[in-house]
């Protein structure tokens, strides 16, 4: 499922990134299974020996063998909330192909559960954007249940 900067640009406002994120029904245990996957697939090249953190997200780290200026971002599924998030995703229609995207709710969550200060004004600025169509009791329970304070953001 479609996460990070490219999902602020649908539900938020677009921004210049160099990566593309997505989460995946991995966890982060299964790390070396999925870079074996990776190296398979022979697109990718230089990939981490052990899963980079931002906060409380864990991810795999590759970089496309056709363009070594843009990374992808495997996040790993490895709580209930992403195993949650991944459920509810919505597909959307992108020129000629479809993706899956996380909901914007679930966006927000996954921007906070970052430690970096760029995540934090794209949670900010979905927030805002889609601030009539939010389920905020949904939102306001992940919150809880996972220790982000809602107040201060």
């Amino acid at each position: 499922m479609l996460v990070g900067g490219l999902a602020v640009g649908i539900w938020g406002e677009p921004r210049a990134t160099i990566d593309i994120d997505f989460l995946v029904s991995i966890k982060t245990e299964d790390f070396n299974l999925l870079k074996q996957k990776i190296k398979m697939s022979k697109k990718f090249i230089f990939i981490h020996d052990e899963p980079m953190i931002f906060g409380k997200i864990s991810f795999l780290r590759a970089t496309l063998k056709s363009n070594k200026d843009i990374s992808v971002d495997f996040l790993f599924a490895d709580n209930n909330f992403k195993h949650e998030a991944l459920k509810r995703k919505e597909p959307v229609q992108i020129a000629d192909f479809s993706v899956n995207i996380s909901t914007p709710e679930d966006l927000i969550i996954l921007k906070l559960l970052s430690s970096r200060q760029q995540d934090r004004l794209d949670a900010k600025k979905v927030l805002e954007i889609q601030k009539e169509h939010l389920d905020r009791e949904y939102m306001q329970k992940w919150a809880e249940k996972l220790g982000i304070d809602m107040k201060t953001f």
